[in-house]
């Protein structure tokens, strides 16, 4: 199964070991750890530990420009776990992270709406898509909001590590039909 998609401005390819300095350099930025809740000064041995980790989901993907092959981002699909869930369909949780230079330009909904194609494709039954994001966090849930996907709770404050101030965040899905054609 082919795990490339390109559109008319972006290849969305596998995440490779040789894009950690890229990714490094992303998540460090402050706007960007600011949206996703985090430090930007994160020790680069945690962070190899969060890229190792993040290559190991089912669908980890880059986003770079199709004309200069410039890395703009990352599209992550984890699997989700939900006890309630019994069909035994598979459900995953997507995050992703753009560099603040291509914000506002309508890169990450085409970026995301180019992986779910592959995700979609890779599997055969149709599954559920859940995202978080902070509740401060307006361009994500534009990104959201665009692609289709939907609240559905109300603001919480997730648990966080010890120490560890939590934000509050809104939870989103979006049902996938099994079938690449359809649209979302």
């Amino acid at each position: 199964m082919e795990r490339i998609a390109i559109t008319s401005r972006l290849r969305v390819r596998p995440l490779t070991e040789s894009d950690f300095e890229d990714y490094r350099r992303l998540l460090a930025l402050p706007a960007v750890a600011a949206a996703n809740g985090s430090s930007s000064d994160v020790d680069r041995a945690v962070m190899a530990r969060w890229f190792a980790a993040d290559r190991q989901s089912p669908f980890a993907f880059a986003v770079t420009d199709l004309t200069t092959a410039r890395f703009m981002g990352v599209i992550l699909f984890y699997r989700h776990d939900d006890p309630e869930e019994k069909s035994g369909n598979p459900q995953y949780d997507v995050g992703y992270f753009l560099d603040p230079v291509d914000w506002g330009q309508g890169i990450m909904p085409e970026a995301l709406k180019a992986s779910l194609h592959l995700v979609q494709r890779a599997t055969v039954v149709t599954q559920a898509v859940w995202a978080t994001c902070l509740v401060t966090n307006r361009r994500s849930q534009g990104v959201l909001t665009k692609l289709g996907f939907q609240t559905v709770t109300a603001p919480f404050v997730p648990v966080g590590l010890p120490g560890e101030a939590a934000q509050p965040e809104l939870l989103w899905r979006l049902d996938l039909p099994g079938n690449e054609k359809s649209e979302f």
